[in-house]
């Protein structure tokens, strides 16, 4: 089927896949982990006819007829974010004549470093299905429901003007530029989202966080959808009070990334997330590759058999549990691609930076600015509605913390700020790494 076709197909490909998809991800857990058996299965095979993955299974003495379960993954190797890319490179400068009819995208290059990535038609398709059964199964009619969604590199605002078929209550959608969401034209946002009245707001997370702290501190009125989902970015727990205090308790935390997909979801109200078990498998790795509770998420998209992604690890840390061979996430600590650098050539994590605003209250964003080997820079934008703490309690707090950590390594300085900018690809990182 030629290129064209398939685009034109798209609709049609995407409501295929979605009509194989599971509904319901726990009620039958042994029916769950048989159908992703099934896929694991279908994609070693197909993994090995693709001379990349090929070479990864005879370097570690491995066939296909080895992979029957998730847990059967930790045996294969790891897939770092520069091997997929060199890979991808070399699939881009070798095929010449298939490149025009592979779909490309690129990630949004947080680290610095944006990752080019090729897919079919077909995978694009179960993708996109992927994603719309995730809305689905809390309970978002994606045929008749209202979205205000982001805009992307490949799709622009799109504020009032409906389809002929959006003015029948059908796919109704708005797409929201984030460029708009600044002082001067915040009200205005905000006003279009109480005429429009969404079902489902679906934005990027500094977007969001950025709209419900301006109708705090202005008193604002401001829709409250029967669900939201921020995108791009983890939803900590400084966050998760200021959107719930805004838009009230339809929160849902979706994780994924753009490699592998949407995976994992966390429900209103629940305690932990599940896992798309029928079109992913996520592993978790200590620090020795092998298989625990706690330790570095594994992704591996099941439907990946074109341009497969086979044990990715995406850089994030979670805990677990399992239940009748159905692993569920419990927490999702971020990723963690930035490290402090020391001057003795040493690095370490920040995730103890990440932990220090959960022990004091008033804060809305934070972030961490690492300008050299011995200046750290605080930036913090205060909770409007918060007063228990001052500002030098809240500093005070900040330095104490840092000096337990480091003692008198860096010199700290805090900045009190209105709003904290994102990054020109749109997010939001809590720490930034300046040294050279």
């Amino acid at each position: 089927m030629s290129f064209q076709i398939q685009k034109k197909l798209m609709n049609v490909m995407t409501l295929c896949s979605l009509v194989r998809l599971e509904k319901d991800f726990s009620h039958d857990r042994r029916r769950l982990k048989e159908k992703q058996n099934k896929n694991i299965r279908r994609l070693m095979k197909a993994a090995y006819k693709i001379p990349f993955y090929r070479k990864r299974f005879d370097e570690n003495n491995l066939r296909p007829e080895d992979f029957r379960c998730s847990e059967d993954l930790v045996r294969f190797p790891v897939l770092t974010k520069e091997e997929l890319r060199a890979w991808m490179k070399e699939l881009y400068e070798q095929n010449p004549g298939k490149r025009d009819s592979w779909d490309a995208t690129s990630t949004s290059g947080s680290t610095g470093i944006p990752l080019k990535l090729y897919q079919s038609q077909r995978e694009h398709a179960a993708a996109n299905a992927s994603w719309i059964r995730i809305l689905m199964s809390f309970g978002y009619n994606p045929f008749f429901g209202k979205m205000v969604s982001f805009e992307s590199s490949y799709r622009g605002e799109k504020t009032s003007r409906d389809s002929v078929v959006q003015k029948f209550g059908i796919l109704q959608r708005r797409i929201l530029s984030e460029k708009r969401c600044t002082k001067d034209g915040m009200e205005d946002v905000i006003r279009e989202l109480n005429e429009y009245r969404p079902d489902l707001i679906c934005l990027r997370k500094n977007c969001i966080v950025r709209l419900a702290l301006y109708a705090q501190e202005h008193n604002l009125p401001l829709h409250r959808p029967k669900w939201y989902i921020p995108v791009s970015e983890m939803v900590d727990e400084i966050t998760e009070a200021i959107l719930t205090k805004t838009f009230g308790p339809g929160l849902v935390d979706a994780y994924g990334c753009d490699e592998t997909g949407s995976c994992v979801i966390k429900y209103p109200g629940r305690k932990y997330y599940e896992i798309c078990s029928d079109t992913h498998a996520v592993n978790i790795y200590d620090e020795q590759n092998r298989l625990a509770d706690s330790g570095r998420m594994i992704l591996t998209p099941l439907y990946k058999t074109d341009f497969p992604i086979i044990n990715y690890d995406v850089g994030d840390l979670a805990s677990s549990f399992t239940c009748e061979g159905i692993r569920y996430i419990t927490k999702i600590q971020g990723r963690l691609n930035d490290m402090i650098l020391h001057e003795d050539g040493s690095e370490s994590s920040v995730l103890e930076l990440r932990k220090i605003p959960n022990g004091i209250t008033g804060i809305a964003q934070f972030r961490y600015v690492q300008d050299s080997y011995h200046d750290l820079r605080v930036e913090l934008v205060r909770d409007p509605k918060d007063g228990t703490c001052t500002d030098r309690q809240i500093e005070d707090f900040f330095r104490k913390r840092l000096a337990q950590l480091y003692g008198e390594e860096f010199r700290v300085s805090i900045s009190w700020m209105d709003v904290i900018p994102p990054d020109p690809n749109g997010k939001l990182r809590c720490f930034v790494c300046n040294v050279q």
